[in-house]
């Protein structure tokens, strides 16, 4: 009775791991103040964001070692639109320009192209057999004669491998390309910046956070993309004559 109860408890951790929440992007405020002392604040039209990361991230890959997400089906919103939300949200608390709601209103008008946005989870085959050891150990210690041993230690190495938190790597990033327009469709300015994140984490097979990687890793990715366009956006809103008073 004991060794059944055991065997369904791989089981069971499975489907617990199953039907979790959509991912939010919780975008941290932005501290940086980029105004443009001594001349008129520009008024910025904020345009499409067109798509372009890779079948990767949109889709999704990978199972265990390797895993690429959020996928699109796990975005609580398009991606694009949790993207163009984050940028107006950094170009709004710097005070570079002002945003305005009509093309017709704008002295500029920038396009975003995502090129990408997304996370790398991985774990080693090494970490794997380090949690199944911590098992089957078990297993060899509290089985009661020979046959037990083997069935309880496969059951707890199976167990512990589900249950047991794994040294982990996870490498997140965002890579986007902007486009500064005049009102009469001409580009006066293009730049591509890659923001990227990466750290060691301790995570289970049925139990890997990943809104809190998305938290912790995504958006610090988002931020350094962001605070790269914006700071050379700047020097050139600087060196264009036609917003000084």
């Amino acid at each position: 009775m004991r060794l059944r109860l055991l065997l369904l408890l791989p089981l069971l951790l499975l489907l617990a791991s199953c039907g979790s929440d959509k991912i939010i992007f919780l975008y941290p405020d932005e501290q940086l103040d980029f105004t443009l002392q001594g001349f008129r604040t520009p008024a910025l039209y904020l345009d499409t964001v067109t798509d372009m990361r890779p079948p990767s991230q949109r889709d999704g890959r990978g199972h265990f070692f390797g895993i690429d997400y959020p996928k699109d089906e796990a975005w609580d919103r398009p991606a694009t639109q949790v993207y163009a939300e984050a940028l107006a949200q950094d170009v709004e608390q710097t005070h570079l320009v002002e945003l305005v709601p009509l093309m017709g209103q704008a002295d500029y008008i920038l396009s975003v192209d995502l090129l990408s946005l997304g996370c790398r989870f991985e774990r080693s085959p090494a970490s794997v057999l380090m949690a199944g050891s911590i098992g089957v150990a078990g297993g060899m210690v509290f089985g009661e004669d020979s046959s037990d041993k083997a069935k309880l230690a496969v059951t707890l190495g199976l167990i512990s491998i589900l249950a047991i938190p794994m040294p982990s790597h996870n490498y997140a990033e965002a890579e986007v390309r902007l486009t500064l327009k005049a009102r009469d469709g001409s580009t006066i300015w293009q730049r591509t910046c890659l923001g990227q994140y990466d750290d060691k984490v301790w995570a289970g097979v049925t139990a890997r956070q990943d809104q809190q990687m998305v938290d912790d890793h995504l958006t610090v990715a988002v931020k350094r993309a962001n605070a790269c366009l914006l700071g050379q956006l700047r020097q050139t809103l600087l060196e264009l004559g036609n917003v000084s008073e």
